[in-house]
């Protein structure tokens, strides 16, 4: 990609130059961004409300966090925010914009083309256990173990919404301060890989499925990270009505994810959080995108977060929509 001529350190430093000078104008109050957390292959999210909090601002190979989450709250006490904003951070941007949980003129986005976020668990398989152990050069990262010295392609180890995703340049920005990328993938091809895992019978994904819901904790990580769960109040947490009660266990976590999928049927962006988030590596990910893939098929091409202006597919209605009972 164009953007591995700069390397991370010259990166961070243009993007750092880039939000200094609006922040310490007042021109934003608060900048959205990622900093190192406790690990070396973990970036979080950074407040930064003066210089010295920027000098913690960071741009790796680990900032996968979607920032548009925190927009919501941050602007109900910042006057203005700006944020950096990759691929699927500009589209889950939309998507709040969509659902009018944002004001567009209070948002300053930072727009940074995505090169994918390398996952830590694919690198501890391949035996990287240190930050010493691995560097990027171009699209390789080269692998120091006992056994010397091992190159492999940088694809090996994103996370799987990264190499899934078709759209690593942010659609919409206020300012581009890194060169844009290329896509990895083609959106022809978007649910190629999903025909090519499919289970024909209700009998065969009931089984997937129930072994793998069954794993859940209850613990709601997947809807907190979530751009479309931006409800007030979540019915899991509903007192009356009732919908879920307090006990963890196949059925609850399945009603629990049913509707949660379909809350966001036609509104998720496929950014991968909820998987990421997800402390028992659910493939949740999947879940949504077979629910994008039916839409897809029933309703014609669409692609949430692309266009703000552009309806869900089921939140408006056409005449020549297909309907599941006859029609007179």
């Amino acid at each position: 990609m164009a953007q591995d001529n700069l390397n991370r350190d010259q990166a961070t430093a243009r993007i750092r130059a880039a939000v200094t000078q609006d922040l310490l104008s007042g021109r934003i109050s608060l900048l959205l961004g990622w900093q190192k957390g406790l690990f070396w292959w973990r970036s979080r999210p950074l407040f930064a409300r003066s210089q010295q909090d920027l000098e913690r601002l960071v741009w790796d190979s680990f900032c996968a966090v979607n920032l548009s989450r925190y927009l919501p709250e941050e602007l109900s006490r910042e006057e203005r925010v700006g944020i950096l904003v990759k691929g699927c951070d500009a589209r889950a941007f939309h998507r709040l914009l969509q659902d009018r949980m944002l004001d567009r003129e209070r948002v300053l986005l930072y727009g940074l083309p995505c090169p994918g976020m390398l996952d830590y668990r694919l690198l501890a398989e391949a035996g990287v256990k240190e930050a010493e152990q691995m560097l990027e050069e171009g699209e390789e990262l080269v692998i120091q173990t006992g056994g010397g010295e091992e190159r492999r392609p940088r694809t090996d180890f994103l996370l799987e919404k990264c190499r899934l995703c078709s759209h690593p340049d942010p659609v919409v920005y206020d300012q581009l301060l890194l060169p844009p990328g290329e896509p990895r993938m083609d959106p022809a091809s978007r649910f190629q890989d999903l025909e090519a895992r499919e289970r024909p019978t209700p009998a065969e994904r009931y089984a997937y499925w129930s072994g793998e819901l069954q794993r859940c904790l209850s613990c709601y990580a997947c809807r907190q990270v979530c751009p479309a769960c931006s409800c007030r109040e979540c019915f899991a947490e509903q007192q009356e009505p009732r919908w879920l009660g307090k006990g963890a266990g196949l059925n609850e976590n399945m009603l629990f994810h049913i509707i949660r999928v379909y809350h966001g049927a036609g509104r998720c962006i496929e950014c991968g959080e909820c998987q990421r988030a997800c402390p028992v590596g659910i493939p949740l990910l999947e879940l949504s995108r077979r629910l994008a893939k039916d839409i897809e098929e029933l309703y014609g091409p669409y692609e949430a977060g692309m266009d703000p202006e552009a309806p869900p597919p089921l939140l408006t209605y056409r005449p020549e929509d297909p309907a599941a009972f006859p029609e007179k």
